[in-house]
């Protein structure tokens, strides 16, 4: 169930975040903490020379064309400044369970014997939280769910070409104490006053899921046909159509089984009429692992995909056609990470 936002944050401080992973969609909820008074330390790791030189350039149909500098830029949270306590850790990198180092392991300059600091995962796929939650269960874990499309076209260049900015937060577990409940719902007050939407749940794993229906039938495909989500659409209708359709009907089943409410047939037509409106205009979405193919970066396939599949044999939930895509997705990381 959604709430909504507060209309603002406690006056009382000038929160302090740290944003680990400034690639677009980072890029912009630095501008709207900004924008809310917050004081942003920016990880930086590719662009870290440009954005410490010329900070960011942001060309958006919300924001305008503006361009503004992290207060603090570093290159690990190793760098920054001992005993420094944020209020917020803001987790923009994509999720890549069973990396080395984990993000906990990244992140344990800043987190150890910091009960309060505020983990915010905004990130794609599913059971991405329990490793963090584990390594510090004391910390308030926020999972959110993002839909932001942008790109950054060069180093500290973001190109925002859509209205949408609305981020889903909710506390992991949705058992956690008050104290996290209400870490989760000034984050959410910060991110409205900085002009982006931003709704609270009080479960969050329903929109997680509900994403879920979008990532797990759109990116794979996409980053093996190269084509954009509206322009998969149209290559050969209607077997590609009836290919996304099952995905999401595999994820609705599997849904099903693990609890989860509102990931039904009604929310995968809902999802799979904004691919079919791109479509129909001719406006397809390079979705994320489309973006990373062509850039030779690695992707999420095992946020998105392979804990989808590996869930579903366990709870006995038939997915032939995810478990495909998954294969032939696995197949391309490999050989895209050999060719690094």
């Amino acid at each position: 169930m959604a709430s909504s936002p507060s209309p603002s944050p406690s006056p009382s401080s000038s929160p302090s975040v740290l944003l680990f992973g400034v690639g677009s969609v980072g890029a912009i909820y630095l501008h709207q903490l900004q924008r809310a008074g917050c004081t942003v330390t920016a990880v930086c790791r590719s662009n870290h020379d440009a954005v410490a030189q010329h900070g960011f350039s942001l060309r958006s149909p919300r924001f305008g064309t503006v361009s503004y500098r992290p207060d603090h830029v570093v290159r690990s949270p190793a760098d920054c400044p001992p005993n420094t306590t944020y209020d917020y850790v803001l987790v923009t990198t994509k999720a890549f369970p069973g990396r080395t180092p984990s993000l906990a392991d990244q992140l344990s300059p800043v987190l150890t014997n910091r009960p309060h600091t505020a983990v915010v995962l905004a990130q794609n796929g599913i059971d991405i939280e329990t490793d963090l939650a584990a390594a510090f269960p004391a910390n308030p874990i926020l999972s959110g769910v993002v839909y932001l499309p942008t790109i950054q076209t060069a180093p500290g260049v973001i190109e925002h070409g859509e209205m949408l900015n609305h981020l889903e937060l909710g506390t992991y577990p949705a058992t956690a104490p008050g104290s996290h409940k209400r870490a989760a719902e000034r984050f959410v007050g910060l991110m409205v006053q900085g002009g982006g939407d931003a709704t609270l749940f009080e479960n969050i794993q329903e929109a997680r899921w509900s994403k879920l229906l979008l990532n797990a039938a759109f990116n794979p495909v996409c980053a093996l046909s190269l084509c954009t989500d509206g322009g998969f659409l149209a290559t050969s209708d209607p077997f590609a159509r009836d290919l996304v359709w099952g995905i999401m009907m595999e994820i609705v089943a599997l849904a099903r089984v693990m609890g989860i409410p509102g990931v039904d047939e009604e929310a995968a037509q809902q999802r799979i009429a904004l691919a079919e409106r791109r479509t129909r205009e001719g406006t397809g979405r390079e979705v994320s692992m489309l973006q990373d193919v062509r850039m030779g970066r690695p992707f999420e396939v095992e946020a998105i995909v392979g804990n989808a599949v590996r869930l579903g044999r366990q709870r006995g939930v038939a997915m032939p056609r995810l478990e495909t895509v998954y294969a032939l997705a696995k197949g391309r990381l490999d050989a895209l990470m050999q060719g690094m």
